[in-house]
């Protein structure tokens, strides 16, 4: 009889060794380097059921630090160019690379924190990234010109929030298999949530002491609730013989992985169009800055709802399916819907639809890939899609900004809505190969 050898995997920093003992195995016929380890969602089952909760509510604050304090660089920038920097038209055009250095960084350092969560540590990586955030936002208090901002609040934070958004987008789906969907909805929900609470706070800030104050303020909450938050990510199995020079680059040989990484560029592309750009629209249409204001509002809790809703979607109707719906969707409510939300009637809508469906992208993505690809890999595989997809930050904001300046087009609108709309055509496009990939019956669950 063949012995079986023992596995000593690493848990967050602690090696554990698991013993299969001969006894309770049968003659066994295969050789030892054929026999295939339990898949890693088994080890989750050893640990008391309240860590998997943890993680989700962990990652979630993570989430909403991270990105909700990127929405709220709107209201700083708001106040910067209306009180500061009104008289200099050039250090105002600088500020408005702030958002999308932000947005870039989000994405392009994704696939570096991928990798390194996986073969080090999530926890110690996100509490890195906090760090670094905290940094970034407390040198960027001691900042009197914009292009000292695009290094501390662009570039510095930007690295922060990267190193933070792969991991604990990705880590709770490892601690489920039945529910992965309804888990990583929730978590990923943070975003939208953080954005509700973090944007208010911040203006009332900026309103009483000043944006400088705002961002010490902004470093503080980081650092302690950032840092709390970080004690309890995790992941169940983390393999030992990985390391940092092991990257598989064999995953950019699979077709799917290359549909798949362009899905995500569109996707990264179009999604901060609308919520860029629409208070703009509104304006132009005799809505006010205040009505505006609550119909991007309406936009984050719809946001929330379906990153959570189309979660639990994915777990039932599966998660291709899902994802091809949302995109679809999506793209009716740009080319359909934005054209025709003049009046706060249809501006409801347009919020209510393009948030729901264009939010819910973001929790399916990283389960298709944890369908496509295996769930072993998925921080890294996540991350090689961020990384990836980061030029599209590139595509969104700008592209569209020159297209609503460009001859022709004016302040209708048409142009950029119709580009917003094929962007995320060609998204659906790609996510319907993938899908047709396991099966063209359109009734099937995949």
């Amino acid at each position: 009889m063949n012995s079986i050898p023992n596995l000593t995997v690493d848990i967050d920093g602690h090696s554990e060794k698991y013993i299969y003992k001969t006894e309770d195995v049968a003659e066994v016929s295969t050789p030892v380097e054929d026999i295939i380890v339990p898949p890693v969602d088994d080890s989750a089952k050893s640990f008391p059921r309240h860590t998997r909760y943890s993680v989700i509510a962990s990652c979630f604050v993570l989430q909403g630090l991270s990105c909700g304090l990127v929405h709220s660089w709107g209201v700083q920038q708001r106040y910067l160019a209306s009180n500061v920097y009104a008289d200099s038209p050039h250090k105002i055009k600088t500020l408005s690379y702030i958002g999308t250095l932000m947005f870039f960084s989000l994405y392009f350092w994704g696939m570096l924190a991928g990798w390194v969560a996986e073969v080090w540590s999530f926890r110690k990586l996100c509490f890195i990234g906090v760090v670094v955030m905290a940094v970034g936002q407390l040198t960027a208090s001691f900042c009197n010109e914009p292009w000292q901002l695009c290094l501390t609040e662009g570039i510095v934070f930007g690295i922060g929030i990267g190193l933070v958004f792969s991991p604990t987008s990705t880590a709770p789906a490892r601690w489920f298999t039945t529910h992965r969907g309804l888990a990583t909805g929730i978590t990923v929900a943070g975003v939208g949530v953080g954005g509700l609470i973090i944007a208010p706070l911040t203006d009332y800030i900026v309103r009483e002491v000043g944006v400088k104050w705002s961002l010490r303020v902004s470093a503080i909450y980081i650092i302690v609730l950032g840092s709390i938050a970080c004690f309890f990510v995790r992941v169940p199995f983390q393999d030992k013989a990985r390391t940092l020079r092991s990257f598989d680059w064999g995953a950019f040989n699979d077709r799917r992985f290359a549909v798949h990484s362009c899905m995500v560029f569109f996707v990264t592309a179009a999604y901060i169009i609308p919520y860029s750009f629409l208070p703009t629209f509104w304006a132009y249409h005799g809505i006010s800055s205040e009505t505006s204001s609550v119909l991007i509002a309406v936009a984050n809790v719809a946001s929330s709802v379906g990153r959570i809703a189309l979660g639990l979607g994915a777990d039932h109707i599966g998660v291709l399916n899902s994802l091809v719906l949302s995109l679809g969707i999506a793209s009716i409510a740009c080319l359909l819907i934005w054209p025709f939300a003049t009046s706060v009637g249809v501006g409801v809508v347009m919020s209510l639809v393009y948030g729901f469906t264009a939010g819910g992208c973001w929790t399916l993505a990283p389960l298709a890939a944890a369908k496509l690809f295996g769930v072993e890999k998925l921080s890294s595989n996540t991350g090689i899609f961020y990384t990836i997809s980061a030029v599209g930050a590139w595509l969104g904001t700008p592209v569209s900004n020159a297209l609503l300046n460009g001859p022709g087009q004016g302040t209708k609108f048409i142009g950029m809505s119709v580009y917003n709309g094929v962007l995320w055509v060609a998204a659906m496009v790609f996510a319907i190969v993938n899908r047709t990939s396991y099966s063209r019956k359109v009734i099937d669950r995949v």
